[in-house]
């Protein structure tokens, strides 16, 4: 038998870790299934290690645990959807315990129910295990119905249901709740503006403004607060873990609690308001867990046994430092990467990829891979899904494991559809890399948090600079051109278009990048682009009501309307 754990004639998503394949070819939907569920079977020391066998007479599954028997079925329901097979034997286990994803419900976007429940089949299919829904405020919590009212929310109720669907799928729903930033959505009612840390927007960092997004750590209301959302929501999901969020208190420090940061350390309020926070999850049964930003606000020992989520979303994200000193302090680690399909309209794969391999090569106990919803939460839903995909075949298979072939088959139905995505997520990927002059001359600065593509969308047309200059631009506009060509038919029509908006998106950018940089531009063409993009709102319209609640569409759309000015 030939050794094809690296061929990608058998595309599988996740990669399995061993396959050797025989001579000759079978159908596994004409064989028998033989299970086999042995405590004592032999190989790698992982409750989730199976082994599947395919020959002539059966397709023999073998685990130790029910939960990899349920992965042995998994992987044979992959195969059938390939047709004929060699005979073979896998080896399989996977790399991480917790394999997590995270989709942001806040930023603008709710799904429907059949959205998420597809999401979870999805998951389900591809061996996660673990399911988080970033939530600010789009849980409609008892009492607080002035701050959810207009955003389509999900129910007290639909969590259950959500949870209950999960858990037929070998899903844990966890829950996700911010507990102390990136609480603006609530701070903007007169009720609860009192528990701001602010009363104002102010300018972070001198780089740019935010409204006032932090609860005070040091009045006791702020807690109450948290309590109440927590007493609600945590009961409604199984799984072992609450994230209680925590990251970003940009106004930390700065208006209520200045005095007391200023005597005690701004670490130390913090890392006491969080332990507050935590205390409350575990109460309720949950092991809190909380996000650990790259410049951190945490001071020494005192969260105690809390588990540190390493986020960070760039190609070159160091998550091995950070995570080194929370074991050091005796936490339970998780990396948390992202699918860097957020401020964009086609992904981008080049940075993900990277970002996941660095993910996956750091030691920790669990993985939770994030979709978040910048900007208005504007990616198509294809971008974010083979985003999560990826990260499926990470947490699985560990780094470089990818195919699009497998990406495009199990997550599409559409096996050509993967290269094309992964093409599409890399069409401005030397400018965003900063390979190429930038507008004016010069050295272009790299692009982070977005592609090239989005900031040259939403740069001022009378500011002279940006990546690239005009014959690198001319360069994505014939890559986006021939992918425009070869999209292939598909045969889910909701998706095609999904796909072609996203690229109509991108060249909408592409010409404006080149109008920019024109030495003489031509009022009427601005002109004909803004009505353009009349167009591409209406259709955006109606593939958001597709798959998500009507909340949060005007908002997202404010980004776009934007654009119908022409100066």
């Amino acid at each position: 038998m030939a050794n094809l754990s690296d061929d990608t004639s058998l595309p599988l998503l996740p990669a399995p870790r061993r396959i050797e394949t025989g001579e000759g070819s079978l159908d596994p939907c004409a064989l028998p299934v033989m299970e086999i569920l042995a405590p004592d079977l032999p190989g790698e020391p992982n409750d989730e290690y199976y082994t599947l066998e395919l020959t002539p007479e059966y397709a023999k599954l073998s685990a130790r645990q029910p939960t990899g028997l349920r992965w042995a079925r998994t992987t044979l329901e992959q195969l059938r959807r390939l047709g004929r097979v060699p005979p073979l034997r896998i080896e399989d286990a996977p790399r991480f315990a917790h394999r997590g994803l995270m989709l942001d419900i806040s930023r603008d976007r709710v799904p429907t129910f059949d959205t998420l429940r597809q999401l979870v089949d999805r998951m389900a299919s591809w061996k996660m295990n673990h399911l988080q829904l970033y939530v600010e405020h789009t849980v409609a919590y008892v009492g607080h119905e002035e701050v959810w009212r207009d955003a389509s929310p999900l129910t007290l109720e639909e969590v259950s249901a959500l949870d209950a669907y999960c858990a037929e799928k070998g899903v844990r729903l966890c829950a996700n709740q911010n507990c102390l930033g990136h609480f603006e959505r609530w701070l903007r009612h007169p009720r609860y503006a009192p528990l701001g840390e602010m009363d104002r927007g102010h300018m972070f960092r001198d780089t740019f403004f935010v409204l006032p997004n932090t609860l005070c750590p040091t009045d006791p209301r702020s807690l109450r607060l948290v309590e109440n959302l927590l007493q609600q929501l945590l009961p409604r999901c199984s799984g072992l873990y609450a994230n209680i969020g925590c990251d970003e208190p940009w106004d930390l420090g700065l208006g209520r609690s200045r005095a007391e940061c200023e005597a005690k350390g701004r670490g130390r309020v913090f890392s006491e308001y969080v332990a507050k926070v935590a205390d409350i999850a575990r109460r309720l049964g949950k092991r809190p867990q909380f996000w650990c930003d790259p410049h951190p606000n945490e001071d020494g020992d005192r969260l105690g046994d809390i588990v540190a989520l390493i986020w960070g979303y760039e190609a070159e994200t160091n998550f091995e430092t950070r995570a080194a000193a929370h074991r050091g302090a005796g936490r339970e680690v998780w990396v948390a990467p992202g699918t860097s399909c957020w401020n964009s309209s086609t992904g981008r794969t080049w940075n993900r990829r990277a970002n996941l391999d660095r993910a996956v090569s750091t030691e920790a106990a669990g993985f939770l891979c994030t979709a978040w919803g910048d900007g208005g939460h504007r990616q198509p839903w294809p971008i974010t899904l083979f985003g999560f995909a990826d990260a499926a075949m990470a947490a699985w298979s560990g780094p470089g494991r990818y195919d699009n072939v497998a990406v495009g088959l199990h997550a599409f139905g559409e096996p050509q559809l993967g290269k094309w995505l992964a093409q599409l997520g890399d069409a401005d990927a030397e400018l965003c890399r900063g390979e190429r002059p930038g507008f004016g001359g010069g050295c272009a600065r790299p692009v982070y948090n977005q592609n090239a593509l989005w900031q040259e969308l939403h740069t001022p047309w009378d500011r002279r600079e940006g990546p690239g200059d005009a014959s690198a631009w001319e360069e994505v506009a014939e890559r986006l051109e021939i992918l425009a060509r070869t999209l292939p038919s598909l045969t889910d029509p909701l998706l095609e278009r999904e796909c072609r908006h996203g690229l109509k998106i991108a060249r909408w950018a592409c010409e404006r990048a080149l109008l920019r940089r024109r030495l003489t531009p031509v009022p009427e063409d601005r002109k004909k682009l803004a009505a353009r993009m009349c167009e591409l709102i209406a259709e955006y319209r109606t593939l958001w009501l597709a798959r998500s609640r009507y909340g949060g569409l005007n908002d997202s759309l404010q980004h776009y309307i934007a654009f119908t000015r022409p100066y």
